[in-house]
């Protein structure tokens, strides 16, 4: 299997991105982008519900948004951890310390009812988001 991923990679170099220049411009271009995501407030606490189908330490949270392609937090992960601590002093999230420094979150009830509403709404970005967690990609 290996040798046949080997000759299409060499094939798509000859053929296919023969003329392809990606510059280290166009990478970084595409970063920022990510980067500067325009995600709101009710996205994020969408996927961060969405990423919670189990206990999970910020960490893992965050793990979980970043392979969901959410990048807010990238290199800013402390701003997660407000978040999470906002979504906790409002009710949405329980937590629990598992040892002195690795807190776990879990979805309080009010927390699951309205995710659940929110993504019945046919082409919200809940259900959009959804379909994100269920399809491909792992916790």
């Amino acid at each position: 299997m290996e040798d046949k991923l080997t000759r299409l990679k060499s094939a798509m170099k000859k053929h296919t991105f023969a003329d392809l220049k990606f510059t280290e411009n166009h990478r970084n271009s595409i970063h920022t982008a990510i980067k500067k995501q325009d995600v709101s407030r009710e996205d994020i606490m969408i996927a961060i519900f969405r990423s919670l189908d189990k206990e999970k330490s910020g960490y893992q949270i965050n793990e979980s948004l970043y392979q969901k392609g959410i990048r807010n937090f990238e290199d800013n992960e402390g701003s997660l951890y407000a978040v999470l601590h906002e979504l906790e002093q409002e009710g949405w999230l329980q937590s629990f310390w598992e040892t002195e420094d690795r807190k776990f979150y879990s979805l309080d009830e009010r927390a699951k009812k309205w995710l659940k509403k929110t993504e019945s709404k046919s082409g919200s970005t809940a259900s959009r988001l959804r379909t994100a967690f269920e399809g491909g990609g792992t916790d």
